[in-house]
């Protein structure tokens, strides 16, 4: 039965035989002469949707879901009144079919008002492959062993069903390696943050959506991977997910142990001095990691829940360097120093969480409490002994930062408009404690005068309010204002000193998105960034090398700011291409003195920066065999410093990537890729070229639940120049970024249970390092 009102759009509800609404059931509207895809789109938690802005004429509407029998609706007709139909019901499949490959009508890349979508599924790493070897082909984004990066940003923030992923470096591709891309239902890339998110850091963001729930019961997957570098190096991951009928949870663990060496050598040459070094260092790091999540739904409009992650790690680290001390061609004494450096880290976070569901129509009140603590150390133990002196040392630096927060967010999605508002509080504190004990008469006695404590409390209030309207079928906006006021107090009892500093700010966003038709996405957008020192740079006391050479933190240091402006364009959901521009100011730069032998560091805000950059990159199957994925940026960097001491450099860098699948049969994928980043310039930096090549096979067996992942990595040595207005510093490192790895994954159990999708954000932990 069709009842017609006086809005041109289809609506109803996606149910159950038993009368519970279907949610992500896919509602796509055709032409009826052809059946062309004119518009979709996903019911919602309760099963209702709405499909806005259509044409007049005759149409088919398709009602699907995975794991239902779909819905063909015929000759509805649009005549400028809305089509409001009856409860459409979805009947389960009454056997349990395995997954195919389904050539989907959604575009691979997709453009949101404040967000890029890359569909995984529409691509051949979208099953049979861990999210970091999917990642790698994602428009915007460099994956690398070391972490991932995003074209133009000083950074990266990854969210999980928009819950901030609290890791780097290798711990995050870890953790992207154990994710299997079959359960990830798309990539949202954020390049500008609304206002709903903190407007801390520079960075872009990602937020790896996971598919929702299908099925009741158990699933889960058994991984390991094998490296051989120069030295061999594991990890292994086991992930469960069960669903029943109120309850949807899952649990992670992971055990690894990595085994590295490096190279370094590290020059300050100056017009009256010279210090030549060089360093090798070799690592063992064992680690575990464990993650729990419940949600329980109370009723139809209640859920709770809770997160839970735990980590572990106890790297240990024996190094030996040397360093020579003289002028140009004279060496006037040689330093030699070896120890070991002791790194145990032990955080856990909780998050606990209700939702409610206010009314049918979406309205939402999600409010969470959340916890981080974190305690990491650093215990180096050396020796350093030239022909004049001995000394050996214990430098101990340990922290416990303990961060909470609280926060409430509404949605009120309305016809004419989506608005959103939210508060949140946050309260940071850290206990620093650096002590320095010299080796004197057979005994290891404290060096007052190089041990020191910091106390460090930090609390930021926040709110904002944005407000996203379809003004039209071509024309989107959206506008937000966040408002952030921060008070910190940072107390040495040591020195006797406290620095107290508050300060409030506004960060407007705004975003414009014009679909010109279906081939043609015209957007612009806009944010304001805050990006706060980290809180360990924040010690006004040292932290030595060796007896000569030490960082020291510098409790005055200031947020900087950032205006960034993004215009973009897509084509045909293929080809993307992106023109953007950022001024920053009071960057937090590294400022290093050479007295003698003595070489100290600290921090600053001496910068002030101007960047734009271009941007393009092409996702396209060529053949059905061949799938390519391919980028090119280009940066430009203009900055000033405030102090003469730091040189400056203007200049431009390039870079590119290829990434390349082939479907050789129906179980085995090969993939080549190369990227490299051109020489570049930024404020007092020159980074000389990197480049890093993959080669790579996903073998399936036992009917689609054993993959096999052979791999062959090849990276290249890194090179930096740092000027200042005494002497330049070259700085070279070599990781033996040449590594051989296997990889087997078992899956097991019923292929489309998936885990807690709660969507909880957490960015502050980010600081605390």
């Amino acid at each position: 039965m069709i009842h017609k009102s006086f809005a041109q759009t289809v609506s109803g509800r996606v149910i159950e035989a038993g009368g519970k609404g279907i949610e992500s059931a896919t509602i796509t509207v055709l032409n009826a002469a052809d059946s062309t895809v004119v518009k979709y789109e996903a019911s919602n938690k309760q099963g209702y949707f709405e499909v806005t802005n259509l044409n007049n004429g005759v149409f088919t509407v398709k009602v699907s879901c995975i794991g239902y029998n779909s819905q063909l609706l015929n000759n509805i007709k649009f005549d400028g009144s809305s089509v409001k139909l009856t409860d459409v019901v979805l009947n389960k499949q009454l056997k349990e079919l395995r997954e195919v490959a389904i050539e989907s009508k959604r575009p691979v890349l997709e453009r949101k008002v404040d967000r890029w979508i890359f569909n995984l599924n529409n691509t051949m790493v979208g099953n049979g492959s861990s999210l970091f070897e999917a990642l790698q082909v994602a428009p915007f984004l460099k994956v690398s062993d070391n972490g991932v990066s995003m074209a133009g940003k000083g950074g990266l923030g990854v969210m999980v069903n928009e819950k901030i992923v609290y890791l780097s470096g290798t711990d995050l591709t870890n953790y992207l390696k154990a994710l299997r891309s079959e359960g990830v239902e798309k990539i949202e890339i954020i390049t500008n943050p609304p206002a709903k998110y903190e407007a801390q850091g520079d960075a872009g963001l990602i937020n790896i959506v996971l598919k929702k729930n299908e099925s009741l019961g158990l699933r889960g997957s058994l991984s390991s991977t094998y490296r051989q570098g120069f030295y061999a190096s594991y990890n292994n991951n086991l992930a469960l997910f069960f669903r029943s009928k109120k309850v949807n949870s899952s649990f992670t663990f992971g055990q690894s142990r990595y085994h590295n060496m490096q190279d370094n050598w590290l020059n300050m040459v100056g017009n009256s001095s010279q210090i030549l070094s060089n360093e090798q260092r070799i690592s063992i790091t064992p680690g575990l990691q464990a993650g729990l999540s419940i949600d329980y739904e109370l009723n139809k409009r209640n859920n709770i829940g809770f997160i839970y992650n735990i980590s572990q790690s106890k790297e240990n680290d024996v190094f030996v360097n040397s360093y020579s001390y003289g002028k140009s061609n004279t060496v006037d004494s040689i330093l030699n120093t070896n120890g070991e450096m002791f790194r145990p880290l032990f955080a856990q976070t909780l998050n606990v969480y209700h939702d409610l569901m206010i009314d049918s129509a979406g309205k939402k009140l999600s409010s969470s409490v959340n916890f981080f603590s974190n305690r990491p150390e650093i215990r180096n133990n050396f020796v350093s002994e030239s022909e004049s002196t001995y000394a050996a040392v214990r430098n101990n630096n340990s922290s416990k930062y303990n961060i909470w927060s609280i926060q409430s967010d509404l949605t009120l999605p309305y016809k004419w408009a989506k608005i959103e508002t939210g508060v949140k509080f946050a309260n940071f504190n850290n206990n620093a404690d650096v002590d320095y004990y010299n080796y004197v008469h057979e005994d290891f006695l404290l060096d007052k005068t190089r041990s020191n404590e910091f106390n460090y409390t930090e609390k930021n209030l926040a709110s904002y309010f944005s407000m996203s309207s379809e003004l039209s079928k071509k024309l989107t906006l959206t506008a937000g204002l966040r408002y952030e006021y921060t008070m910190t107090d940072g107390y040495s009892p040591t020195l006797d000193q406290r620095h107290k500093r508050n300060y409030g700010a506004l960060f407007p966003t705004a975003y414009v998105v014009y679909k010109a038709d279906e081939s043609n996405v015209l957007s612009l957008n806009y944010s304001r960034r805050i990006n706060r020192p980290g809180l360990s740079s924040l010690n006004p006391f040292a932290y030595y090398t060796n007896i000569y050479t030490y960082f020291i933190g510098n409790p005055l240091l200031l947020p900087s700011y950032s205006n960034n402006f993004e215009l973009n364009y897509l084509y045909k959901g293929m080809v993307s291409f992106t023109v953007f521009t950022q001024h920053a100011s009071d960057v937090n730069s590294l400022l290093t003195t050479i007295e003698g032998p003595l070489v100290v560091s600290s921090g600053g805000n001496f910068i002030s920066r101007d960047n734009v950059g271009a941007y393009v990159s092409i996702n396209r199957t060529f053949l059905k065999w061949w799938e390519n994925s391919s980028s090119a940026s280009f940066f430009y960097s203009s900055s000033k410093s405030k102090i003469e001491a730091i040189h400056i450099q203007n200049g431009s860098s390039a870079s590119f990537s290829f990434n390349n699948n082939f479907k050789a049969t129906k179980l085995l994928n090969l993939y080549l890729n190369y990227s490299q980043s051109l020489p570049s310039i930024s404020g007092n930096t020159y980074t000389y070229s990197v480049r890093d090549f993959r080669v790579g096979a996903r073998l399936k067996l036992l009917n689609d639940n054993l993959i096999v992942n052979p791999s062959y990595f090849l990276g290249t040595v890194n090179k930096y120049e740092t000027r200042f207005s005494e002497f330049l510093r070259t700085e070279t490192a070599d990781y033996y970024y040449k590594t051989f790895g296997l990889g087997l994954t078992y899956l097991f159990g019923r292929s489309k249970v998936s885990g807690n999708n709660k969507n909880i954000s957490f960015d502050e932990k980010g600081r605390a390092q």
